[in-house]
């Protein structure tokens, strides 16, 4: 049952992000429980919402039901009531629950047992081409019952989910976002920008640049501690080759070449974990060879584990006290057992040793910084030049600059031969015609542009109806969630919300 679930870790939406964020929460609320000074009871007041009081069991079982709706039922209204009101984690939390619940009291708003089975076999997690998969549901209840919810407590979850969608269609439903707002990121999203480009590339800015050794001393002498030699470790090793040409022979000889590797290995590890063997006296048991490396650093390894980054980063994860003679670990080529034989410690590297390197550090950020102001200098004469009437070309030319020109770019389908042409269209869009845009980074800093707009137009297209009108519910949206939660924050303040002293 679970397995299913894991496999469609996907589908049903389990991320990483969701897992930290709900973490972040409940430590708060552990936090809490663990650092009292007697045993916390079940029954034990928490906080108090309104005039009522949740027991340390209210929260703990609403936190196991927000995990629950986030991982399985691929939910986020609950969190996100939880994120809405600024909190470091823990019981104020797990407040904005119990405050909306009151809320959605107040106004009316009480989901049947109907409408919560309704919106449960409407779950994406439980569709199969459209309808309800039965056998996915009765893995979800089984689920569920693992986890201490039998069918009615399932159904009381869905009934927050479908009673807070219905709180926020109650306040925000009737609000549409203005048709000129939407007519304003339709037009900035489609036009067509015409113009040119101003390159300051930073390498100019860095030949001229200099260093001296007095810079370069005082930048080692405060970053000292970052300029010491890699740690380097030399390892003695058996590798089992995986079988080659495996293609090329019958299904019987492939599957019996893999195992008699499989053997090999396992003879081999048995020998130096069950019984204690060195790795040499093991490879002398079983008549394998040793191979040796000398000492290498991780972003260096020999020739012998070029490519095989996964025995590498192995080979320097092992503990340096660890009690372990050998290690095995399977790689591209076939399996590794290996010992460290050595370990050479990171050594403080000297002046003279990382002189160039210094040098180069420090004339990177002379041309940074060079590169920064001639950009805000153009930029500023630039724009009190064209707002005097001159023409761009001549005031480019004043400055000593080269206007390169652009083609038409299509701000939703920037031209992928035009280099950068993604960062030069968002900073189009926000540059009137006959003006010069904000400084783009560009190449990981390797240049920096200013885009000179000329035109815009704003061309037909066969979808704009459709187009236009996904404008107007995006934007809506995303409108009624800040409506939503300022209308949210208001109610929080007047909850009289207190936190019980636990301990």
């Amino acid at each position: 049952m679970l397995e299913f679930f894991r496999r469609h870790r996907g589908a049903f939406l389990i991320t990483l992000t969701t897992a930290i964020i709900i973490s972040m929460f409940w430590y708060g609320v552990s936090q809490t429980f663990q650092n009292s000074e007697r045993k916390i009871l079940p029954t034990d007041v928490a906080l108090t919402v309104y005039g009522k009081d949740y027991t340390v069991a209210d929260v703990q079982r609403t936190q196991r039901a927000v995990e629950f709706s986030q991982y399985y039922l691929q939910s986020s209204e609950m969190l996100s009531i939880m994120r809405i009101t600024p909190s470091s984690g823990g019981l104020d939390s797990f407040a904005n629950l119990f405050v909306a619940r009151h809320l959605m009291e107040k106004l009316g708003i009480r989901p049947s047992a109907a409408e919560a089975r309704a919106a449960l076999e409407k779950l994406p997690a439980l569709q199969d081409n459209g309808k309800l998969d039965v056998s996915r549901a009765q893995m979800l209840e089984q689920l569920a019952a693992s986890m201490g919810f039998d069918s009615e407590a399932l159904l009381d979850i869905m009934k927050d989910i479908v009673g807070l969608r219905k709180l926020r269609d109650v306040v925000t439903k009737s609000y549409t976002a203005s048709p000129l707002s939407a007519e304003k990121q339709y037009a900035s999203s489609y036009q067509t920008f015409k113009g040119s480009k101003i390159v300051f590339e930073t390498e100019t800015y860095k030949k001229a640049a200099t260093v001296t050794d007095d810079e370069i001393k005082k930048y080692y002498d405060e970053n000292k501690d970052g300029y010491k030699t890699q740690e380097k470790r030399a390892v003695s090793y058996v590798f089992f080759e995986n079988p080659k040409d495996l293609e090329k022979k019958p299904l019987e000889e492939r599957e019996k070449a893999k195992t008699d590797v499989t053997k090999r290995v396992n003879a081999f590890i048995d020998l130096t974990t069950k019984k204690q063997k060195s790795l040499a006296d093991a490879a002398k048991e079983t008549k394998e060879k040793v191979e040796t490396t000398p000492a290498f650093d991780q972003v260096s390894p020999p020739e012998a584990f070029k490519n095989e980054s996964d025995v590498v980063s192995q080979i320097f994860a092992r503990a340096k006290d660890s009690k372990a003679s050998t290690e095995v670990v399977e790689g591209i080529k076939g399996w590794y057992v290996f010992e460290v034989s050595k370990i050479e410690e990171p050594k403080q590297q000297a002046l003279a040793d990382v002189k160039d390197k210094i040098k180069d550090v420090l004339l990177g950020q002379k041309a940074d910084e060079a590169r920064t102001k001639a950009v805000n200098e153009a930029r500023l004469a630039l724009a009190e030049g064209l707002k005097a009437g001159k023409k761009i070309e001549d005031l480019v030319k004043a400055q000593k600059l080269t206007l390169q020109p652009l083609p038409e770019i299509d701000a939703a389908n920037p031209p992928q031969e035009v280099p950068n042409s993604f960062d030069i269209a968002q900073e189009a869009a926000l540059t009137a015609v006959g003006g010069v845009s904000r400084a783009v980074d560009v190449d990981n800093g390797k240049a920096t542009l200013l885009v000179y707009v000329s035109a815009k137009e704003l061309r037909k297209r066969p979808d704009s109806a459709d187009v236009r009108k996904f404008q107007v519910e995006t934007i809506s949206g995303m409108e009624r969630a800040q409506l939503f939660k300022a209308w949210f924050k208001k109610q929080h303040e007047t909850a009289r919300i207190s936190y019980a002293k636990l301990g």
